[in-house]
């Protein structure tokens, strides 16, 4: 058995030995810090010289095959209407010199960096690209299997009936994908019904939940996300579907937005949303204090949509917070369950997989509001990015 001790690791207000189990990637004790010197550490052991503790974070809502990083730049145009901007974004991919698996690995080491550890990525399928985006993107899962954990998303970017994309996103189920996606039933398909419902036949058909990019504004997007809860516990779904951006639940009235917040907490649909700086976005307090699931991601970046974004998910929960005024102890830890795994507690156990990042903060409140360098990143007990090396003492 192998095994790392990460010594000194601040864990809240106290420092600890984090031992762990590198053959099953997991913690296998955990107790306060020793009194012993840097010259008593073995060969094993790793001095974290009181680096703070956090879990490793995970993206709800990423677009591997679509970004520009590492490329030439690219000029983008005002955005006017979502079916030219298709257009304008196809164009601009086809003109890559590299491939969307190239493209995935370059974003997924930066990712790496920033100390995330789990995505969701949505990947164009359609009949002009076919599947060949998905085949790109499956063989890179497997490659960075042991450092992350991948999760995919057939997302018929063009339209799931405007583009006749059913019979593709059968071929992206049958390869290996894990969700159905869609994309604006009323504005973009034109039917609300007829594309819930295709989305609906095809998670049933393949046992897949469903995440649902959703700009429809208003009352328009209001009455898809009433009609997707509806169908969610029609089918027997609740738990595993999700709605993205979701903006109309900010520009509707609070009590609209109250009412479907309940409708959400009772299908159990998770709201994910980019905290986008340019356009009304959920009102994440009333869905978080509703008892919905609520999920950040980064989106966009730099692509054809945004010459923004880094991939930095700690820096997107800290434009969360300042955004929504939260300034306190509890208001500022309320972040961390958006931007990793739902669990009641921040700090480690003895038995769970050893994915985490050491950072240079006072406290957790502070690296939000922060959004300090990380100077380590482990994946299953391994070292897989950061300003320090493993191996440093």
């Amino acid at each position: 058995m192998e095994t790392l001790l990460i010594k000194n690791v601040t864990i809240g207000l106290q420092r600890f030995d984090i031992q762990i189990n590198q053959t099953l990637g997991i913690f296998s004790h955990i107790q306060p810090s020793s009194e012993a010197k840097d010259g008593e550490l073995s060969n094993a052991s790793w001095n974290a010289e009181g680096l703070m503790y956090l879990p490793a974070l995970k993206d709800r809502h990423v677009h591997l095959d679509k970004h520009f990083l590492g490329e030439p730049w690219k000029s983008l145009k005002s955005f006017i209407a979502l079916p030219e901007q298709l257009s304008f974004e196809k164009s601009h991919l086809a003109s890559l010199p590299t491939s969307a698996g190239e493209r995935a690995r370059r974003l997924l080491d930066l990712l790496l960096e920033h100390g995330t550890t789990g995505i969701r990525t949505h990947v164009d399928v359609d009949p002009k690209i076919g599947v060949s985006h998905l085949e790109e993107i499956l063989k890179v899962r497997s490659d960075y299997s042991d450092r992350m954990d991948i999760e995919i998303v057939a997302f018929p970017q063009q339209g799931l009936l405007r583009s006749g994309s059913i019979p593709v996103m059968k071929e992206a189920m049958r390869a290996g994908a894990d969700l159905i996606g869609g994309v604006d039933p009323a504005s973009l398909d034109r039917q609300v019904e007829g594309s819930l419902q295709a989305m609906f036949e095809l998670s049933i058909e393949f046992d897949a939940g469903i995440d649902l990019h959703l700009h429809d504004p208003g009352h328009l997007g209001l009455y898809t996300i009433d009609r997707l809860a509806e169908l969610t516990l029609e089918a027997g779904k609740r738990g595993r579907n999700a709605v993205s951006h979701a903006y109309c639940l900010g520009q509707v009235s609070e009590a609209e937005s109250l009412d479907i917040a309940e409708r959400l907490k009772e299908a159990d649909i998770e709201i994910i949303t980019s905290v986008p700086l340019d356009s009304p976005m959920p009102r994440v307090e009333q869905l978080l204090e509703a008892g919905v699931r609520v999920g950040i991601g980064c989106d966009n970046i730099r692509d054809a949509w945004s010459p923004y974004g880094d991939g930095d998910l700690l820096a997107r929960g800290s434009r969360l917070s300042e955004k929504l005024g939260w300034r306190t102890d509890e208001q500022l830890q309320r972040i961390y369950p958006l931007i990793s795994e739902f669990l009641p507690s921040i700090a480690p156990k003895v038995g769970e997989r050893a994915d985490f990042i050491l950072i240079d903060s006072l406290n957790p409140m502070h690296a939000i509001a922060s959004s300090p360098r990380r100077q380590a990143v482990f994946a299953g007990g391994a070292w897989v990015g950061g300003q320090r090396k493993e191996k440093e003492h």
